[in-house]
């Protein structure tokens, strides 16, 4: 059986493990004031900071892994526009 969207076949143990560890990372997202507050982009950068993949967080919260990626594109671009990158500046011709 495949585990999560990797493609691998696991044992009954790396299964049980896999599963644990992102019911475990649900919780602590359930105890952050990220879940009451918090955008979905800030929830899956959370989940992801967990170790989990955007595609298994956003399964758990109710979103497409190309809908997050397109937040997080939007979001460095607002970031860039306000000044994050500079233009290269360029040279005089003499």
């Amino acid at each position: 059986m495949a585990i999560g969207s990797s493609g691998q076949v696991g044992t009954e143990l790396e299964r049980a493990a896999i599963i644990i560890g992102r019911a475990l990372a649900y919780l602590c997202l359930q105890s952050t004031p990220l879940m009451k507050e918090g955008t979905v982009l800030q929830k899956a950068q959370f989940l992801s900071g967990l170790g989990l993949t955007f595609d298994d967080a956003a399964g758990m919260l109710g979103s497409s892994t190309a809908s997050l990626n397109e937040l997080a594109r939007v979001a460095r671009k607002g970031k860039e526009a306000k000044g994050g990158k500079k233009g290269k500046a360029k040279r005089r011709q003499r």
